[in-house]
C-alpha cells in the first residue's frame, strides 16, 4: 500500500521541476532582455567606444595610418583653440622665428615641466606645444597635421615614456577608428568563436569590456616594459615611428625623439628594454634619438629630481633639458641654443 500511495507523487515532482525550469528560464530571459535594453538605452561610458553605432561627438574622422585624423584644420583648430592661441602667428607670417615643437605627455607640457623649463632657459626658440595628453597616435596625427598646414619648425622633439606606449597593449592602429559621432572609438579584441555573439549583444560586451578582455593584449602590466617590450607594442611602435618619420621627411623637419627615463628606472635601478628598443626603432626610421638615461643615473640625489607624484621636478626638468641640448650640439645643431643657465651640477 505504501508504495501505491507514493506513485501519483512522482509525475506531480516532475511537472514542478519543469514548472520551476521554465519559470527560471523565462525570468532569466527577461532579466536578459531588461539588461540589454538599459545597455542600449544608456550604455555605460566605458561600453560607448566599442559600440558600431557610437554616436558621440568628436572632431575626428578614421584614418588607414594614424587611427584617427581630424576631419579638418578647422575642427583641430576648434578642439585646440586656447593652447593654439600664442602659436597662431606661425601659421600666417611669412618669417617666423626658429622654432621647437614639443610632444609628449604631461613630463612636456604639464605646468613647470619640460616646455616650461625651454621657454625659460631657450630664449632663442619659440616653443611650440599643445598642452594635452594624447594617444601617441593622436600625437603623430597631430604633427602630420600641422606640417601640412604650414608649421616649420627647426626641429620637432617628440618625447616619450615606458608607459606612452602601453597604449599599444590596449588597441593596435587597426583597431582605433572614429565613431560616427567623430569622436574615438576602437573595435574590441573578440574571441573567434563567439565574438559575433559579444559584438551584437550590449550585456555581453559590457562584461567582456569590465573585464578588460576587449584589449589586445590582456592584464598587460606596464611595468613590464623596463624590462621586456611585448611584441605587439614593439611592431605598433616600428609602425607609427615609420609613419611620422615618412611625414616629417616629406616636409623636410628633423625629428629628435626624446626617451625620458621614468622614477623606477632613476630611482630604483629598473632595466632599460624600453629605451634600448625604441633606439633601434627609430633609427631604422630616421629619427635622430636623445637617451637622457646616463645623465639622470649619475646624478647623485636622485629622490631630488622628482615631485611627489613622480614628475620631474624644476631640477629635474633642467638636467633634461640640459641633456636635450647638449645632445643637438653634440650633432652640430642648434649650437647657437645656450645650455641652461643653471644646469644641475
Amino acid at each position: 500500500m505504501g508504495n501505491l500511495d507514493e506513485t501519483p507523487a512522482r509525475p506531480a515532482r516532475g511537472r514542478a521541476r519543469l514548472q520551476f525550469a521554465a519559470g527560471f528560464a523565462v525570468a532569466t530571459a527577461v532579466l536578459i532582455a531588461v539588461g540589454e535594453l538599459a545597455l542600449r538605452a544608456a550604455p555605460p561610458r566605458t561600453v560607448q567606444p566599442y559600440l558600431e553605432d557610437d554616436d558621440r561627438p568628436g572632431p575626428f574622422r578614421s584614418d588607414e595610418r594614424y587611427g584617427v585624423q581630424y576631419r579638418s584644420w578647422d575642427a583641430f583648430r576648434a578642439d585646440y583653440a586656447d593652447a593654439l592661441q600664442p602659436h597662431e602667428f606661425l601659421f600666417t607670417t611669412p618669417d617666423p622665428p626658429r622654432t621647437w615643437a614639443i610632444f609628449g605627455s604631461s613630463f612636456v607640457h604639464a605646468p613647470g615641466m619640460l616646455a616650461d623649463t625651454a621657454r625659460k632657459y631657450v630664449p632663442n626658440r619659440h616653443n611650440f606645444n599643445l598642452g594635452r595628453n594624447e594617444f601617441l597616435y593622436v600625437r603623430a596625427a597631430q604633427i602630420e597635421l600641422l606640417l601640412e598646414h604650414g608649421l616649420r619648425p627647426e626641429r620637432i622633439v617628440f618625447a616619450i615614456m615606458p608607459l606612452d606606449a602601453a597604449v599599444f597593449a590596449q588597441h593596435t592602429l587597426d583597431m582605433v577608428h572614429s565613431g560616427r559621432g567623430g569622436a574615438m572609438a576602437f573595435d574590441p579584441s573578440l574571441p573567434p568563436v563567439s565574438g559575433g555573439i559579444i559584438r551584437h549583444s550590449r550585456l555581453a560586451l559590457a562584461g567582456w569590456v569590465r573585464a578588460d578582455l576587449q584589449q589586445v593584449v590582456p592584464f598587460y602590466k606596464p611595468g613590464e616594459m623596463v624590462s621586456r617590450v611585448h611584441p605587439v607594442i614593439r611592431s605598433e611602435m616600428r609602425t607609427l615611428f615609420g609613419r611620422i618619420g615618412e611625414a616629417t621627411s616629406r616636409h623636410r623637419v628633423p625629428v629628435t625623439l626624446l626617451l625620458i627615463p621614468n622614477f623606477e628606472q632613476v630611482t630604483k635601478g629598473a632595466g632599460y628594454a624600453f629605451q634600448d628598443e625604441m633606439t633601434k626603432l627609430a633609427t631604422e626610421a630616421g629619427m635622430d634619438v636623445c637617451d637622457a638615461r646616463n645623465e639622470f643615473a649619475a646624478y647623485p640625489d636622485k629622490p631630488a629630481l622628482f615631485l611627489p607624484d613622480k614628475h620631474f621636478s624644476d631640477l629635474g626638468n633642467r638636467l633634461l633639458l640640459a641633456e636635450l641640448v647638449a645632445h643637438l650640439h653634440a650633432r652640430g645643431h642648434a649650437t647657437d641654443v645656450p645650455l641652461p643657465k643653471d644646469p644641475p651640477g
